[in-house]
């Protein structure tokens, strides 16, 4: 049951002609995410105290004294290292593959509707204060892609992260990155290095995310070197494609949607950066906004980076993918392009 509407979204999506990424774990939620996980694993230590409500739905660390902020902290890292969170993780991972559709009847490591599977979406271990957390999200890397290339060889898999440059002490041989290229010193203290964690084998793509809002970078120059950078490593150092997995932009008032124009500036460079990169042949092969949903929940606040059918940003989409599309029947790309 818990897996139904799942089930559900693939067998509708393969009768529309859609291709879905899914994720095994989440970061930052805690139901089915990495802290629960730690705290299912009969290894970890147990909790001291009850952990704090995700109120926003996200956790966060907002509101937090110190001594609970590195209590959270520390505790999530052991994520990657603890042999009873791993064991949980790999379970998890096991019971999806093998899931047989209820609708369709297709085993998920069979089904075509998958494009590919992130590990985890965007992964935190915080070296500010965990001592080598670089190395422990590239080894948790390296073991989970391989398990599950070795359970599900049909399928693409990628990491999920959003691109971080490392900082001293990274696990990359040879070039690693820009850190000025990054949102914030923050960014290079996550336990993220862009370049080792896509270089495995069993890593098939690489990803980016780009949050402006997040970040606090709202700077169109920014945003286009951000990807320009990840797109020139992907494809001199990596020999793999990237693409652009998540990107948006708020609305300050979801209600009168006054600053679309905004909003549309972001999604009109992200556009013109991928099909440029599409037409030359190069490593940026496509991007996915946040996001477009429909309201299922009477009275729910409506997430301010959603778009509506009517928006003049959902125009930019629509004439989008209908350029994408002229652009993939056009040409076709084989796994050496980038060799």
């Amino acid at each position: 049951a818990a897996f139904a509407a799942i089930d559900f979204l693939l067998d509708r999506a393969n009768k529309h002609g859609v291709r879905v990424i899914l994720s095994f774990v989440d970061n930052w939620k805690y139901a089915g995410g990495v802290d629960q996980m730690v705290d299912f694993s009969p290894t970890a230590p147990a909790r001291t105290g009850a952990r704090p409500e995700d109120e926003t739905g996200d956790f966060d660390q907002i509101g937090l004294n110190e001594t609970a902020k590195e209590y959270e902290v520390k505790r999530h890292a052991l994520f990657f290292t603890d042999e009873g969170a791993r064991e949980v993780y790999k379970g998890h991972v096991r019971e999806l593959l093998e899931r047989v559709n209820s609708y369709s009847g297709v085993v998920y490591k069979e089904d075509p509707t998958i494009f590919a599977w992130n590990l985890i979406n965007e992964p935190r271990c915080e070296s500010w204060l965990v001592e080598g957390c670089e190395g422990r999200l590239q080894g948790w890397i390296e073991e989970m892609s391989a398990y599950v290339k070795l359970l599900d060889p049909n399928h693409l898999v990628t990491v999920g992260g959003e691109g971080f440059y490392a900082g001293p002490g990274s696990n990359s041989e040879g070039p690693t990155g820009d850190l000025s290229a990054n949102p914030a010193d923050w960014a290079a203290k996550t336990g993220q290095d862009f370049v080792a964690n896509h270089a495995p084998e069993s890593i098939d793509f690489a990803t980016i995310h780009l949050w402006p809002d997040n970040w606090n970078q709202s700077s169109t120059a920014f945003q286009e070197e951000w990807i320009r950078s990840h797109a020139e490593l992907a494809s001199s150092v990596l020999k793999k494609p990237v693409i652009v997995q998540e990107f948006g932009k708020k609305l300050t008032d979801p209600e009168t949607r006054g600053d679309l124009g905004e909003r549309d500036s972001v999604y009109e460079m992200v556009n013109k950066l991928v099909e440029s990169d599409v037409e030359e042949g190069g490593s940026l092969k496509g991007s996915l906004f946040w996001n477009w949903e429909i309201d299922l929940l009477i009275g729910a606040t409506e997430d301010p980076y959603t778009l509506r059918p009517e928006d003049s940003t959902f125009d930019l989409v629509r004439s989008h993918a209908l350029r994408m599309q002229n652009l993939s029947e056009s040409r076709s790309f084989d796994c050496g392009d980038l060799k």
